[in-house]
């Protein structure tokens, strides 16, 4: 495991420099430095924020918004049930949990981590120090998730009760089962990496493969034939239509990573697109 974990912060730390040239990889709209977007003035908008000078150039009322530069808290949620042994999911789940830490501390942000692990959840304590990334790696890469089942439903929930300050909050997981974040999306800034192996999009035809169930850890007694694999892509395609519709919504940024070499330009443009 050490070989492993050495692996990934070597190249997260990689990815990191290619990732940050542009300085704080968020930015929270407020009272700050960086002009953001001229549009027209709302009922909504306080007033303190419309531009006098366009407003006389354009014959109407217009606000200027503005990115505020500040310390963030960050906190990373790894979401992890039986589904992360297809494939080498588990592992780029760890890469990006590496990149999403070594961005936030590059950036002097404060740190935190939470794993929900099945029906469990763990949460730790927010720091500063570079060396929190390898205990967490640690922790998250020592979890063996065959037969755990998650309840995606709660997920919101929990982290109300438990992220009592406004926070960047990253959700790492393959959203496979439904899940509302309106609630959490109105108190942090949610941020969606949706983690899938290929094969699970789209699988192949393997007529005397045995199938496995990773929530249960039971074997199947269904075929994998033309017609099935058919019907999945089909609900799976309506089932990430409707994710992607309440992510939207709610203004929640979302991004799906298939392989760790996506994993920076994925992040780019979920932060500057």
């Amino acid at each position: 495991m050490k070989d492993s974990i050495e692996t990934i912060i070597l190249k997260a730390k990689e990815d990191v420099y290619r990732l940050l040239q542009g300085g704080n990889f968020s930015k929270f709209l407020g009272q700050g430095y960086d002009f953001s977007e001229l549009r027209t003035y709302d009922s909504s908008d306080d007033i303190r924020h419309i531009s006098w000078i366009n407003s006389a150039k354009f014959g109407e009322p217009y606000v200027k918004k503005m990115y505020e530069e500040r310390e963030l808290n960050v906190v990373v949620s790894m979401l992890i049930d039986g589904r992360m042994v297809i494939g080498k999911k588990q592992e780029l789940m760890a890469q990006i949990l590496a990149v999403l830490s070594y961005s936030a501390l590059y950036d002097n942000d404060l740190l935190q981590s939470c794993f929900f692990i099945g029906d469990s959840f763990k949460l730790r304590e927010p720091s500063k120090r570079i060396e929190e990334v390898e205990a967490t790696l640690k922790q998250f890469l020592e979890i063996e998730p065959l037969g755990l089942a998650m309840e995606y439903g709660q997920i919101g929930q929990k982290l109300l009760e438990k992220i009592e300050q406004k926070s960047l909050l990253f959700l790492v997981g393959d959203f496979l089962d439904e899940v509302n974040l309106s609630v959490l999306a109105q108190k942090h800034e949610v941020c969606v990496l949706i983690v899938r192996d290929r094969c699970e999009e789209a699988p192949t035809q393997k007529l005397e493969a045995q199938l496995l169930n990773p929530i249960t850890n039971r074997l199947l007694s269904q075929t994998l034939s033309s017609s099935a694999i058919k019907h999945y892509q089909q609900k799976l395609e309506e089932h990430d239509q409707n994710l992607y519709a309440h992510f939207n919504r709610h203004k929640i940024r979302y991004v799906k990573i298939f392989s760790s070499e996506e994993i920076v330009e994925k992040l780019e443009n979920l932060f500057y697109n």
